[in-house]
């Protein structure tokens, strides 16, 4: 086996034409002293780390409000940029959708729209009659189903009180105007004697549904005349109701679009 290089042998001059062999000689590296370095710091010196250092912390958690807030609205929106409006419920069948909304001058209104559910809307044709899914609600079924103590309470702590008519996309606009007219009155005249006469009450019309859907898989269009109320929750002085509320609604996936509807028509209910 070859003997490791060892520069003590190897650089030797050979002697009576021999090379010889000197004793291996090992040294022993002095220790090494571990040196570690101290920054001074003056009075100022360490006040400014501090600052800097809080300062880090203070922009790296700015950064991660910015993003995490980011991926929420990213959540809540589809891909066509419409938002979902996160959704309440008062009970099994009322379904309570906090909006927010702004007038042409920049003035603000929240507003609850309280829309019951899908299987609950407007007997075709009908003005007067409510149905649940085939079954035709009585003047009782109104009173207890509809109108249930969940939906009274949450109601009666609103600042005013919005009924909405409309129809589907069956008929003449202007007969099914007039129908969504009606409708919003019977609303309004249901609501009030539920939460008393000194609520202030506005009717709206949306009139007939215009964007039939050529790719649903069924014919029904009661979906499109639900039973839906709305409630002002807090709005700032001289803030145009109308245009609010119409801002508030617009480009939800989850809330009737004024937009598809063929009337935006708000008046004071003065009965």
């Amino acid at each position: 086996m070859a003997k490791p290089y060892n520069p003590a042998v190897a650089d030797q001059p050979p002697r009576n034409g021999r090379r010889e062999q000197l004793p291996m000689v090992t040294t022993q590296a002095a220790p090494q002293r571990m040196v570690t370095s101290k920054r001074k710091h003056g009075f100022f010196g360490g006040w400014i780390d501090t600052i800097i250092g809080i300062t880090a912390l203070i922009f790296v958690a700015t950064v991660a409000g910015f993003v995490i807030n980011d991926a929420i609205l990213s959540d809540s929106k589809d891909k066509s940029g419409l938002k979902t409006v996160a959704v309440k419920k008062w009970n099994d069948r009322t379904l309570v959708f906090p909006v927010e909304g702004t007038d042409a001058a920049g003035r603000s209104a929240l507003f609850d729209v309280v829309v019951l559910t899908r299987d609950y809307g407007w007997v075709r044709g009908s003005t007067t009659e409510l149905e649940r899914g085939e079954r035709r609600l009585t003047a009782e079924d109104i009173e207890s189903d509809v109108l249930a103590p969940q939906l009274r309470q949450g109601l009666s702590s609103a600042r005013e009180l919005i009924a909405v008519g409309l129809a589907s996309q069956e008929g003449e606009i202007e007969r099914e105007v007039q129908r969504g007219g009606l409708r919003a009155a019977r609303i309004a005249e249901w609501v009030r004697s539920a939460v008393g006469a000194d609520m202030p009450m506005w009717t709206l019309n949306l009139g007939r549904y215009t964007e039939p859907c050529a790719d649903c898989e069924t014919a029904d269009t009661s979906w499109q005349r639900p039973f839906i109320v709305i409630a002002v929750r807090k709005s700032e002085p001289g803030t145009n109701i109308g245009e609010a509320l119409n801002s508030a609604m617009s480009e939800k996936t989850n809330l009737p679009s004024p937009s598809r509807y063929s009337t935006f028509a708000l008046a004071k209910y003065l009965k």
